[in-house]
Formats: C-alpha cells, sequence, structure tokens
C-alpha cells in the first residue's frame, strides 16, 4: 500500500521515562476546548493486566496548553486492559469538566464507574460499570463485564473469574442502560431476544456476546455487535442499531464480517467489514462449513495471505458506508480495501482518521491514515515503530487514532520508542 506522506505536526509526547496509555478509539479523551488530555500510567507492560498480580493504573491528566509533562493523578483503576483501557472519557454536555472510568470495588466485589469533576475535585462513584456514554453525560450502555472475561480476555477485566458465566450463552447477559442520576440501570435487549433474531444455523453450540456499542452524536440511536465464536471456528459478527425512542432494532450488516466502526453523522456509519456475498453466504451455514470449509481452510492460507487483495475480495471485506435509515451499504475507500483499522470521524464529516496494524509476516510497521471520502484518496500522517515481539499479540499497542471534540487535534497510543506513550498531532490539512 503506497500512499502520499503529508505532514502533521506533532505537538505532544507522553514523558519516555514511564509507561502512558488510554485504549480504545472514539472517545473523549481530549477535552472539548483542546486543553487537557486523560492518560493512564502503568508499570508492567509485558502482560495482560492481572489484578492477582497486583495490577492497576494511575489515572490522570497531562496540559497541551504548554510543554509542561507533568502529569496530574486524580485517582486509580484497577479495571484496564490493553484495547480499551478502563473506557476514561470527557463527559458531555461541556466535555471538559467530568471524566468517568471504570474500576472496581472490592468490598462489594462487582465493577463500578467513578466519575471525577476536576473544578472541584471530586469523585462520584457509581455502582455499575460503562461501556459507551450518551452526550448529555446522564447515562450510559453497558455489558455484563463477568461474562465478557469468558469471551474477550483482552477487552474484558481479571477482578471477578465466575465460572457460572463461562457457558455458550448465559441467561439474563444483554445491553443495559444506566441513569447516573437514580444510579440504576434497566436491561434494553437481551441476548435471548438476538437469538431468536433470524436464526441461522452456524449459532448451534456457538458461544455468544454482546461488545462495541457505539451512540450516535446526537444519543437518539446506536449500534453494536452481536458475535459468536463458532463450533467449527472463527467469529460470526451481526451488526444491529437500536433506536432509542422506538426501542426497536434491526440488522444492518448480517455477512458475518464487521470489525470496527464509528458515526459519520446521526444517519450514517464507517466501518470496516464485508458486504454480503456467495462466499460469506455459505459460511453461515454449518454443515457446509464443517464439510468443505474447515478441511479446505489450511489449503486456502497457505495460498491465499490474510491480508491481501484476492483474500479481501473473496470475504467481501473492506472499508464501507452504511445509511442506519435505508440499510443500503457501499464500498469506500478502496485504496484501504487490505487495511483493516479503527476509524474516527473528523467534524467535518469527509475525512476520516484509521490506522493500520502492525504485521509480522510482511514487515509492516503501524500507520497513521487520513481517508478524505470527497477525493477518495488515502494520506500517510505518520509510520511508527512498534516492539516487534508484542505485535499481533494481547499485548500489543494499537495505535487507535482518536479525534479530540473540536476537530483539531489527533492522538493516538504507540510503542514507537520501545515504550508505551501517547503522542499528539494537530490535524493536518489534506
Amino acid at each position: 500500500m503506497i500512499m502520499k506522506r503529508i505532514k502533521a505536526k506533532r505537538i505532544f509526547e507522553t514523558p519516555s521515562d514511564k509507561n502512558f496509555f488510554f485504549g480504545y478509539f472514539n472517545t473523549h479523551q481530549i477535552s472539548s476546548d483542546d486543553t487537557s488530555l486523560i492518560a493512564l500510567k502503568c508499570k508492567s507492560i509485558d502482560r495482560v493486566p492481572n489484578p492477582d498480580d497486583g495490577d492497576f493504573a494511575e489515572i490522570g491528566l497531562f496540559s497541551l496548553k504548554n510543554n509542561i509533562k507533568e502529569f496530574k493523578k486524580f485517582g486509580l483503576t484497577h479495571s484496564f486492559n490493553w484495547q480499551q483501557g478502563c473506557l476514561a472519557q470527557f463527559i458531555g454536555p461541556d466535555f471538559s469538566n467530568k471524566i468517568i472510568f471504570n474500576d472496581f470495588n472490592k468490598e462489594s466485589n462487582q465493577y463500578i464507574s467513578k466519575i471525577y469533576n476536576i473544578s472541584k475535585a471530586t469523585t462520584e462513584v457509581l455502582p455499575f460499570p460503562i461501556y459507551a456514554v450518551f452526550p448529555c453525560g446522564t447515562k450510559a450502555l453497558s455489558i455484563d463485564f463477568e461474562r465478557h472475561f469468558w469471551c474477550r480476555r483482552g477487552y474484558s477485566y481479571g477482578n471477578i473469574k465466575n465460572n457460572e458465566k463461562n457457558m455458550k450463552v448465559v441467561p439474563d447477559d444483554g445491553i443495559w442502560v444506566s441513569d447516573f442520576k437514580s444510579k440504576t440501570k434497566k436491561l434494553l435487549i437481551s441476548l435471548e431476544m438476538l437469538l431468536d433474531e433470524s436464526p441461522i444455523s452456524n449459532m448451534i453450540n456457538a458461544t455468544h456476546y454482546l461488545e462495541h456499542m457505539t451512540i450516535s452524536p446526537c444519543g437518539s440511536r446506536f449500534v453494536f455487535l452481536h458475535r459468536w465464536k463458532l463450533e467449527e471456528g472463527g467469529i460470526h459478527s451481526r451488526f444491529y442499531s437500536y433506536d432509542m425512542q422506538t426501542e426497536k432494532y434491526h440488522i444492518l450488516n448480517d455477512s458475518g464480517r464487521m470489525s470496527h466502526f464509528c458515526w459519520q453523522d446521526n444517519n450514517q456509519i464507517i466501518g470496516y467489514g464485508g458486504i454480503q456475498n456467495k462466499i460469506n453466504k455459505l459460511r453461515k451455514n454449518k454443515t457446509f462449513v464443517k464439510r468443505f470449509f474447515k478441511p479446505i481452510m489450511p489449503i486456502y492460507k497457505f495460498f491465499v495471505r490474510d491480508s491481501s487483495v484476492i483474500s479481501k475480495k473473496l470475504t467481501g471485506d473492506s472499508y464501507i458506508n452504511i445509511n442506519v435509515n435505508s440499510k443500503k451499504i457501499k464500498k469506500i475507500a478502496l485504496d484501504l480495501i487490505t487495511e483493516d483499522g479503527h476509524p474516527s470521524i473528523n467534524p467535518g464529516n469527509h475525512v476520516f482518521i484509521t490506522d493500520t496494524y502492525a504485521r509480522l509476516d510482511i514487515n509492516q510497521r503501524p500507520k497513521l491514515i487520513a481517508h478524505d471520502l470527497n477525493l477518495k484518496k488515502s494520506f500517510c500522517i505518520d509510520e511508527l515503530g512498534s516492539i516487534k515481539e508484542f505485535d499481533e499479540s494481547p499485548i500489543r499497542c494499537d495505535l487507535h487514532p482518536r479525534v479530540s471534540f473540536s476537530g483539531k487535534l489527533l492522538s493516538i497510543d504507540t510503542m514507537d520508542k520501545g515504550y508505551r506513550g501517547i503522542y499528539v498531532y494537530e490535524m493536518p490539512k489534506l
């Protein structure tokens, strides 16, 4: 993949004598006035965070107003992972004074979240963890993190190892909405409801879970993935939209292939996934997969590299645009067809920022990329280093680019210089 390099001024780096990171894309790491940046400070970076080993992270702020790299700690979290951190973020309505993050209460043996008020230097404790926060800043969506431990360890917390939830399907699993004022929550969608929605044969004896809820800019809708680990191997991802007003949901993409996504506006999604074709349609049939797909997969992988153009054309994968109202899907950013990444939209709506993975098989370094939807061209903002022995492992460091609320700044996590750090750039002009 060759693309034009554009200049982007790097205005901030975390100190090199400590390890800092943030976590997932599509959350507000930088305050709305572009003056403060949330960071997690950690000691060990060579293992999956484990509370049994005493792992915790300090959470605090850096100022972006000057070049003084002073980390001002305001709390600790005992519930974090390398992919999503502790889901820390500035919350509305002003996105500058309050920060929410997940933690664990050892005494009550439950996951919680905390809201830190910067101006008052106070912390409020909520009796539930959060996953995605509504723009109003008074409610959030959540999943069962105890259940998630058994489904995706790299995206979960290790404080509770509840064997009763180590099942293919857990009763009462689902998506909850939590209210910060009343400190109560209610179930919006149960997993059992989704199992009855357009059932297909490869659901049978699969391990089912929910994740990646992402709320629209206006807060009226959210999207999420219902995923199941196939008994024959592999993962099927079904992409849903939920309307908060009508309390109805519908399938947006049922090709079985959907990974990362963001809202382009209140009606459109940009994501990386597959448009349904004959190949991924056959994959839904459990018997066909077991008798035909599974035996030939080793031969296929020997001749066809996963990230090749041939592979993506067979699977139907590419960056795509999905209209939530019409459910129409179209391919976009065709010059990035081989590169799954983490897209975040610039508030101008015609440029999205994404990244590429470090790949050992082709000696690929992580890239930070801007794609102009009007020009239909991608541009390289930066190419970075990594720690090779961590690449393509649960302790890897994805860039997870995050566009600031104003659209003027861009932040990433990186192991560019041999430690975990955070870089901040001025948004480049294409």
